[in-house]
């Protein structure tokens, strides 16, 4: 794995819309987007292989809105990198780090690898909340898992 780095980008955020979209449809995404905190993970020799969008919900809790890692670098364990960057960024100023992801992708597996617990399920929230039906892998996403992990 090379050397790799995780910047806050405060400026031109859209220009990350392309990686972002591999994890949230674009609605949902600019909303958060605007709000939020954009990291991406780069290697020394530029290339951006992952981003996350982390939006403050309550005082010293924040929430993962997007975390997505181009797709020729998945299952190499940038994602777990990024991971572990994003949480040294928020151990002084949060309490607790929570995501809301589906429950077909596997995402549920590589949250609770990283240290987060389950905490509620929303049963067809994908049917109820979007458009139009959402699949992984020719499986129709439904049901919403939110997890946390404990910072302090």
């Amino acid at each position: 794995m090379q050397k790799i780095k995780l910047d806050k980008i405060t400026q031109q955020k859209e220009d990350f819309l392309p990686l972002l979209l591999l994890a949230d449809d674009g609605p949902h995404l600019r909303n958060y987007l605007k709000k939020g905190e954009l990291f991406i993970l780069s290697v020394t020799d530029g290339a951006v292989i992952g981003a996350v969008v982390v939006t403050e919900k309550y005082p010293r809790q924040y929430e993962i809105e997007n975390f997505a890692v181009a797709t020729e670098y998945q299952r190499q364990g940038y994602g777990k990198v990024m991971m572990e960057h994003l949480i040294k960024q928020y151990q002084n100023r949060a309490d607790v780090l929570m995501v809301g992801t589906d429950d077909v992708s596997g995402n549920v597996q590589f949250y609770k690898k990283c240290g987060f617990e389950e905490t509620q399920i929303l049963k067809n929230y994908f049917v109820e909340h979007y458009e139009h039906a959402l699949f992984d892998r020719g499986r129709q996403l439904k049901d919403k898992v939110y997890l946390r992990k404990n910072l302090k």
